[in-house]
C-alpha cells in the first residue's frame, strides 16, 4: 500500500495489544473511520482475528453518516448486515450506559478529529473513557493524524464552569494533538487507573 502514513486502523491486526487476548469488543466509529484503501472500520474489525466484535457505538452523524445533517440526534438500532446492536451516543445519552457495555471487554475507538476542541468527537471519546473506567472496561484508541498539524497551538482554554459538549476538559481552541494524544492526556489527568492502549501510526511527524 503506497501511503505516507499508516493509521492505527491500518495497523490494528499487527499491533493489537498482547495483553488483550480473546476479548469481546465494541467499536466507536464514524463516517471518516476508513483505512488507506477507504475500507470502513466497521467492516475491517468484523474480520479481526484478535477479538470478537459484539457491538457498534456511534457519535454525532452516526457510524456511516446515517444522520449527516448537522444537529440531528439519533437513536440506536440493530445492524441489518450483522445483527449487532448499534448504540447511539448522540441521542438520549452521550455517555455509554452500563447496558451498552455488558457484552464487551474493550472499546475500540477510531475517529478522525479536526484539530479543534469544538468538534464533538473527542468529547464522545472522553465520555466513553469515563464509562469504561467506571465499568472496568479497557480502551484501545486507533490513532490518526491531526489534519491541521501538531506543531502549533492557538486560542484560549475556556474558563472553569463553562464546559459543554464542545469543550468538556481544558484544551486550547487549536490543540495540536492527535486523537491518541488527547486520549493520553485525558487518561493521565482524569482516569489514571483506566486500562488504556494506543495503536500508534507509522510515518506521522
Amino acid at each position: 500500500m503506497n501511503v505516507a502514513v499508516l493509521t492505527g486502523l491500518d495497523r490494528i491486526e499487527k499491533e493489537w495489544p498482547k495483553q488483550l487476548k480473546s476479548v469481546r469488543a465494541g467499536l466507536l466509529a464514524h463516517p471518516a473511520s476508513v483505512n488507506g484503501r477507504l475500507e470502513h472500520a466497521a467492516d475491517i474489525v468484523l474480520k479481526s482475528k484478535k477479538f470478537k466484535l459484539n457491538a457498534f457505538l456511534g457519535p454525532q452523524h452516526g457510524i456511516r453518516g446515517e444522520t449527516q445533517d448537522n444537529m440531528i440526534e439519533w437513536e440506536g438500532f440493530k445492524d441489518k448486515k450483522t445483527g449487532l446492536p448499534v448504540y447511539s451516543l448522540y441521542g438520549n445519552v452521550r455517555k455509554p450506559a452500563p447496558e451498552m457495555l455488558k457484552n464487551i471487554d474493550v472499546m475500540v475507538i477510531d475517529m478522525q478529529d479536526v484539530g479543534s476542541r469544538y468538534y464533538t468527537f473527542i468529547w464522545t471519546m472522553e465520555l466513553c473513557m469515563r464509562a469504561c473506567f467506571e465499568n472496568n472496561k479497557s480502551i484501545v484508541i486507533l490513532d490518526r493524524p491531526n489534519p491541521i498539524g501538531g506543531n502549533i497551538t492557538e486560542g484560549p482554554v475556556f474558563n472553569a464552569g463553562y464546559d459543554s459538549f464542545v469543550g468538556r476538559r481544558p484544551l486550547p481552541v487549536r490543540h495540536g494533538m492527535t486523537i491518541g494524544e488527547i486520549g493520553s492526556y485525558l487518561k493521565n489527568e482524569f482516569y489514571p487507573a483506566l486500562d488504556f492502549y494506543i495503536i500508534k501510526m507509522k510515518g506521522w511527524k
